[in-house]
């Protein structure tokens, strides 16, 4: 389902799914997505919003508004809500507008958007975000560039001595951090490329989860590996080759 999706708008979806969690939610709702898309974009989101609010106070406006229930484990899956499906439906739309091969996650900003009347809609329309104007701020400037600066490799690893010691990381353990691996190797390497380097291995060093692939015998320089921050799940490296650190 998510081939299409880029690496950054898989990782809003993955970050939506830990916020149902820590909610309690049994289903994966549009404020959650855009929890998840606060989590990813940052400050990359200030360009949209004209009222002086910020992403961390829109943050703390919709975790106000959520009702907390009992902790639901993140190894179980959650399914996404009939709102949260129409707005990816939406992205795909708008990635096609565009003329954009993937979905990203400027495409996903603007299927909320569309999805008149969502917890998501209502919070962004509130702070001066249109669907019209949206839309033509990026087709001039695509939100990836943006990214693409402030997301710079060096950058993460720079920032690593910073996030020891960490008490609440968002990828707790080995099997989280497989998860998020095997969710970025897939649209990069193909489903059955991914599928024959099963059993995955995930060791934790200096606060990065190093996962890795089984290659086929004889194959070592094929393995699949990515380097994930445990305190926010941002890919630090990922591919194939050597997994030195």
């Amino acid at each position: 389902m998510f081939e299409r999706y880029t690496e950054r708008a898989r990782r809003v979806i993955f970050f939506a799914r830990y916020e149902a969690s820590r909610f309690g939610s049994t289903t994966i709702e549009t404020d959650h997505l855009l929890l998840g898309m606060i989590k990813e974009l940052g400050s990359v989101l200030n360009r949209f919003l004209l009222d002086g609010s910020s992403p961390e106070s829109i943050r703390a406006e919709i975790e106000k508004g959520l009702e907390v229930r009992a902790y639901v484990s993140t190894s179980i899956d959650l399914p996404l809500s009939n709102e949260c499906k129409r707005i990816l439906a939406y992205s795909a739309e708008e990635a096609e507008r565009l003329a954009s091969g993937h979905i990203d996650t400027e495409h996903m900003l603007l299927g909320m958007l569309r999805e008149q009347g969502c917890g998501a809609e209502r919070v962004l329309s509130g702070h001066g975000l249109r669907i019209d104007s949206t839309r033509e701020q990026l087709a001039r400037r695509p939100m990836s560039q943006a990214l693409d600066a402030s997301h710079k490799f060096d950058s993460w690893i720079s920032s690593l001595q910073a996030y020891a010691p960490l008490r609440s990381p968002l990828v707790p353990d080995a099997e989280t951090a497989m998860r998020i691996a095997e969710a970025v190797w897939i649209p990069r390497c193909g489903e059955e490329v991914v599928k024959g380097q099963m059993p995955f291995h995930a060791e934790l060093k200096h606060n990065v989860w190093i996962v890795t692939g089984s290659a086929p015998a004889g194959e070592t320089q094929s393995a699949l590996f990515a380097f994930i921050l445990q305190l926010d799940g941002r890919i630090i490296h990922v591919g194939p080759g050597t997994t030195s650190m």
